[in-house]
């Protein structure tokens, strides 16, 4: 099982958080809704443990979260994408 120790006290990360973090890896720094990182792992949408695992690789600045506005009724969505060498400059 790979593991990946988190700079704060909470649990080691799961093999479920690297493979979201695969995906956004695969895409190099650009900015991936929900539905294209479902989509990146072979389904049709993220469950709550993905989405939660999501928030847990941002809280570890391995990744970043953003919205943006879009035509849904609640006016916006979530993208993802990986914290890159360049982008901590």
């Amino acid at each position: 099982m790979k593991t990946l120790e988190p700079q704060h006290k909470s649990p080691p990360i799961t093999d479920h958080a690297m493979k979201l973090l695969e995906v956004l890896q695969e895409h190099d720094g650009k900015w991936l809704t929900r539905k294209a990182i479902a989509e990146g792992l072979g389904k049709r949408r993220l469950t709550p443990y993905d989405i939660e695992l999501l928030q847990r690789l941002c809280d570890e600045q391995l990744a970043e979260i953003g919205k943006r506005p879009n035509p849904t009724p609640i006016g916006f969505e979530y993208a993802y994408r990986i914290i890159s060498e360049q982008q901590e400059m």
